[in-house]
């Protein structure tokens, strides 16, 4: 058996064992069993593919699972809605990219632990499952051990759907941002209290690291990374970013808390951008130049909310107009198209590049 491979998917189990079990009957193991290799049209599905969905389902799908001794047999205590029921194979399809676009962006921290469990409560993952090694299973009123790695490829945390769907599709992973070992459960817990947060930093424009005491309003996505928006306890109307894998030996200060602010969001202080979080007080307005390979990038994308695009097909030019605060993030933008690119305003903008082109090429010199 041990090269026994399902043609079903552990959710149609779980939903069979829940139809089975719905109306409260105690039914004996070997009823199951053999109801879910009839509907299934699987009799090779073994007794220990059963007790792992059976752990499953009560430990982490929250099943009312017990075992009736008196009447040997298994039931549900209470009615139950199995959390998977409402969700198609479509659907759990869905919720599997999800999966993937977090772990994408995971940095092996609580938050995005957090997020993988809640999505394997309905999408169990089948890694979870080869990482065991022998298990206590609770089965017909003795103890079962199960060589979990022996039947891995059976059931336990199959995926939802066919693995041949599955296959079809990959999510890229990306650079992981290195956060101090708690430092999110910290932040979380400062958050939901109101506490302040106690912390050192270093800061790109202070050449030394230096010591932080804040009020914490939001934490902020962007592009895989976490930051802290927040506001000194001295200075509360001037909020700013804080990136939390530069924050270090973090402490939580449990015995103060703080009032938040009106308009303590970061978007209602802030103009939209598309280039990330960082954005500063002034808004400028971008005209820049893409040739070759760039101006194909440039047509796909939506880059700001008033953006202008002019063709020149004569001299083979494309050029994007917007306004914009985001200037820093719209730079490391232009430089990744090297030579196809051409800022054109504003005047100060076109300098910095210029300078910073120079340099690159005094290096490239040497």
């Amino acid at each position: 058996m041990a090269g026994h491979k399902t043609t079903h998917t552990q959710l149609e189990r779980f939903r069979l064992i829940d139809s089975l079990l719905a109306d409260g009957e105690v039914l004996c193991f070997e009823n199951i069993l053999d109801s879910l290799r009839l509907e299934l049209r699987d009799d090779l599905l073994s007794e220990s593919s059963l007790r792992r969905d059976f752990r499953y389902m009560k430990n982490e799908l929250g099943a009312p699972l017990a075992y009736d001794k008196k009447r040997h047999g298994w039931h549900y205590t209470k009615p139950f809605k199995l959390p998977a029921e409402a969700f198609s194979d479509d659907e759990i399809l869905y919720l599997n990219l999800i999966r993937g676009l977090v772990n994408q962006n995971s940095n092996d921290d609580f938050l995005y632990k957090s997020f993988d469990k809640l999505l394997n409560k309905i999408t169990p993952d089948k890694r979870d499952d080869e990482k065991k090694t022998l298990k206590q299973v609770q089965g017909d009123g003795t103890q079962h051990l199960v060589e979990e790695s022996r039947y891995a490829e059976e059931s336990c945390h199959a995926e939802l759907v066919s693995a041949s769907i599955q296959d079809r599709f990959y999510i890229a992973p990306r650079p992981k941002q290195l956060i101090d070992e708690g430092v999110v459960e910290k932040v979380l817990e400062a958050i939901k209290n109101n506490y302040l947060l106690d912390f050192n930093y270093f800061s790109k424009w202070e050449p030394e690291e230096r010591h932080r005491k804040i009020m914490p309003f939001q934490l902020v996505f962007d592009s895989g990374s976490l930051f802290l928006y927040g506001a000194g306890s001295k200075t509360p109307k001037n909020p700013r970013l804080f990136k939390l894998s530069k924050m270090h030996d973090v402490q939580v200060i449990t015995f103060r808390t703080f009032d938040l602010p009106a308009g303590f969001r970061f978007h209602e202080d802030f103009e939209k951008g598309r280039f990330g979080a960082f954005q500063y007080d002034e808004a400028y307005d971008f005209k820049i130049e893409f040739s070759g390979e760039a101006r194909n990038v440039v047509r796909e994308c939506i880059w700001a909310d008033n953006q202008m695009i002019e063709e020149n097909q004569k001299d083979g030019k494309t050029t994007i107009s917007f306004s914009s605060s985001q200037w820093i993030p719209i730079f490391r933008w232009l430089l990744s198209f090297g030579e196809n690119v051409r800022p054109l305003e504003p005047d100060w903008f076109v300098e910095q590049w210029k300078e910073t082109v120079r340099k690159m090429s005094e290096k490239v010199r040497k």
